[in-house]
């Protein structure tokens, strides 16, 4: 783990965020769900209507801007698609960020054990965060729930536990650290 104040505090401010989002997740998953896909269609016809436009201004030019105008028409494709259809575009979501929680479980057991190398006597807690944001994970991409509202509330609980896990693994750092600077 780094030793980097700022490093920590971006880490701290992230979890806290998945936290928050989690917990809007569990108390309002349709709203929430629909509102998130709208605005990154709006956010994806945006940004692809900005690589169309460069990459017409460009004509002629390198095979690059040619890449731009598919990555532009893909963008507007998807950001339309995403606001005409955003309950379709949400039920692949607990897939992505299923996945996602499968990879911080690595990361957290990595962690842990860099705490059980250094010392820390309460390693194993961090340890079983790590399979518990994993099995999460797993739940969100074999996705038994029919309804996405459902799937909104576990995507939104998963975030929960792995923002409060990752608050704790620092917090395990930072009092790790602190034993070492007071040589105990």
């Amino acid at each position: 783990m780094s030793s980097n104040p700022k490093m920590e505090m971006g880490r701290a401010i992230i979890a806290a965020a998945y936290i928050a989002v989690g917990i809007i997740l569990i108390s309002h998953p349709g709203v929430t769900g629909i509102i998130i896909c709208r605005t990154a269609g709006g956010l994806a016809l945006l940004l692809g209507g900005f690589r169309v436009f460069t990459a017409l201004r460009a004509r002629g030019a390198d095979w690059f801007f040619q890449l731009d105008l598919i990555v532009g028409v893909l963008l507007l494709a998807f950001g339309i698609f995403a606001l005409a259809q955003p309950k379709v575009v949400l039920s692949v979501l607990p897939v992505v960020l299923g996945v996602y929680l499968v990879t911080e479980c690595v990361g957290k057991i990595q962690r842990a054990l860099l705490l059980k190398k250094g010392g820390y006597p309460r390693w194993w807690t961090a340890l079983s965060l790590g399979p518990l944001t994993g099995l999460l994970g797993v739940l969100l991409i074999v996705n038994p729930f029919q309804a996405v509202e459902t799937s909104l509330m576990l995507l939104g609980i998963s975030l929960v536990v792995n923002g409060a896990s990752d608050l704790w693994i620092l917090w395990c750092f930072a009092s790790q650290s602190g034993r070492e600077k007071s040589g105990q």
